[in-house]
């Protein structure tokens, strides 16, 4: 009829890449079918059912027809990294196409590289490559990654080798946000292996303080060509530095990944160390509220992992991120929202991505805020409103990173970080200290903070006539930053001069507090900063409370800024297409007046 026609319908990724055979007859492609991991169908060109032919707990995908039929070549990432394979059509033989030699167009020498921590021991790291042509050339069974600052990297072990071109090579290593990026090369002879050692310095030593660090938010399968495992999610890690792995089982599509790496009851991973631990948790991905992590589910994971999943049974916005929040508790776990706004004041559109927080901010519901996944001023605006609303959000930071794809934000990129003391490392510490704000959040510049000698999250309790409170705090950073700044009450009160590079400081003031209010200490730069992996740096303390007398926190702006927030929210969730019965609808709405009302009685008693 010379027009197209829809010969099969079914919910994918990039991945299908359907293929003709040459006869016209058959198409081969890759779908995730009734499991998590995509393999090979064969569906009748004419339409029909789809016919498995791949089987396994990992990925087969990209087919291509050979000209006879007779084959199918695809790519495999059973043993980690992809690689090709080639399957009978008919009768199951199936071969691995391994690389056992690469033979160069050029002349060609290698390299040997150590990288040394500053006790002279091999560490793991990341590294930026650079030959004399300008590639990268990863070394076999290294994983290769294009950054957020669109530079090629991986990471290694602490020792590796490679083949490059002759002339001049070169590498950058940078391992978390404690120790000073290193530069090393070398020239490099055709035939001829150049050595090169890296020696790490520390900047500084915030474990030996107490401190430890982790990103809220990992993923470790979620459709990239990499099948990662539990061992190289702490491989990596360890590369980057961060003592906590918060890995979030997650739905993409109608498929649930990595579910098999949750056990109820199970607290940190068998790999855990003492130096290194991992908990396994989940990402509620509901398109409408906005996304939300838990933690500590002691029995089982929450179904159906999202709401208001348009042309599924799935569609109603029932339940509420409050009822899964209190789901969620029922069983002992913590919750909060996450990557929940970037740059702009999410009131200014249709409220971004953490649409449900600020009723569940007054319904308290969660323990926490994923202040960052990428740097952006707009958290900070939302923040500044709940704490002058007289709430206390506890914040952390998770970069998202979803970390067998090929381009990603790295693990750790983003990450809290958390006073336990020395040596006392644990999930239930790190945890605990999570919801009590004793840290800050960064993707690089490092902050140290008190008031009054208390850490962030603590409380300080002024007469009624107010006080006076001694702030004292510190900077350390890899990279140049544009301002290190006192904020209280979410206004800046007070600029920090940074050092001659820029990426230090240290201050002591005084701030007087005639109201009840906040105070925390917050840096940014203004654009992007190697080694930074994000759109530029920036870093907050958790707020320190400041209490005069027996007021309360209180803006009637802020708490008007919700109540427009959710007045705008309502209407937008009345009138979704997905409510099954009235029954649903009216339960959420009547949380979301709930909050309102919250809102409007805190607005009401600033202006008293």
């Amino acid at each position: 009829s010379g027009k197209a026609r829809l010969v099969h319908r079914e919910q994918t990724l990039f991945r299908t890449r359907p293929h003709w055979s040459r006869d016209g007859k058959r198409i081969v492609y890759s779908s995730h079918l009734g499991g998590q991991y995509s393999n090979l169908f064969v569906l009748p060109a004419a339409g029909g059912e789809p016919y498995k032919m791949t089987f396994g707990e990992y990925d087969s995908f990209h087919p291509r027809w050979s000209p006879d039929g007779e084959s199918i070549a695809f790519v495999s990432n059973e043993e980690g990294l992809p690689e090709l394979r080639l399957l009978g059509s008919w009768g199951g033989k199936l071969d691995r196409v391994r690389i056992r030699s690469r033979r160069w167009s050029r002349p060609m020498g290698r390299v040997a590289v150590r990288v040394l921590d500053p006790g002279g021991r091999p560490t793991a790291a990341r590294v930026y490559p650079r030959a004399s042509d300008g590639k990268s050339y990863t070394p076999a069974g290294a994983y290769e990654r294009l950054s957020s600052l669109n530079e090629r990297l991986f990471h290694t072990t602490g020792e590796f080798t490679a083949e490059v071109p002759p002339g001049a090579y070169s590498i950058d290593v940078v391992k978390g946000f404690e120790y000073e990026p290193a530069h090393a090369g070398a020239s490099v002879e055709a035939g001829q292996t150049a050595n090169i050692v890296v020696r790490l310095a520390r900047m500084v030593d915030l474990k030996a303080k107490g401190w430890y660090s982790g990103s809220n938010h990992v993923h470790m399968n979620y459709g990239g060509n990499l099948h990662n495992t539990p061992e190289n999610l702490f491989f990596m890690h360890a590369a980057e530095d961060a003592d906590v792995i918060c890995h979030q089982i997650a739905n993409k599509d109608n498929r649930i990944l990595d579910y098999q790496h949750y056990v109820a009851g199970r607290r940190v991973h068998p790999l855990s160390t003492p130096e290194r631990i991992m908990h396994t948790g989940q990402e509620y991905r509901p398109p409408f509220y906005g996304h939300i992590s838990l933690f500590d589910l002691s029995d089982h994971l929450i179904s159906p992992f999202t709401t208001g999943y348009e042309g599924t049974a799935i569609e109603s916005l029932y339940p509420s991120n409050t009822d899964v929040f209190r789901r969620a508790r029922e069983q002992g776990g913590i919750g909060g929202y996450v990557h929940p706004w970037a740059e702009r004041d999410p009131l200014e559109g249709d409220l971004a991505i953490a649409r449900g927080f600020p009723v569940d901010l007054a319904l308290g519901s969660f323990q926490y805020l994923e202040l960052w996944s990428t740097a952006g001023r707009g958290a900070l605006i939302v923040w500044h409103h709940a704490l002058n609303s007289g709430f206390k959000v506890p914040v952390t930071g998770g970069e998202d990173s979803i970390s067998n794809l090929h381009r990603t934000r790295l693990v750790g990129a983003t990450r809290g970080y958390f006073f336990l003391a020395p040596g006392k490392l644990s999930w239930e510490n790190f945890r605990d200290a999570l919801v009590a704000g004793r840290g800050f959040v960064t993707n690089g510049p490092l902050l140290e903070f008190t008031a009054n000698g208390k850490l962030p999250g603590s409380e300080i309790r002024l007469p009624a006539q107010g006080g006076t409170v001694h702030l004292e705090g510190a900077l350390h950073s890899t990279a140049p930053l544009d301002s290190l700044r006192v904020v209280a009450d979410g206004e800046s009160v007070e600029e920090v001069p940074l050092s001659g590079d820029r990426r230090t400081a240290s201050f002591r003031k005084d701030l007087p507090f005639r109201h009840s209010g906040w105070v925390t200490l917050e840096a940014e730069a203004l654009r992007p900063r190697w080694p930074v992996e994000d759109s530029r740096p920036m870093a907050a303390t958790n707020a320190v409370y400041i209490y005069v007398g027996d007021e309360p926190i209180r803006s009637a702006a802020s708490a008007e800024y919700f109540v427009r927030w959710i007045d705008k929210l309502i209407p937008m969730a009345d009138s979704h297409p997905g409510w099954r019965t009235e029954r649903e609808r009216a339960h959420v709405l009547t949380q979301f007046r709930e909050a309102r009302a919250v809102f409007a009685r805190r607005r009401d008693e600033a202006k008293r």
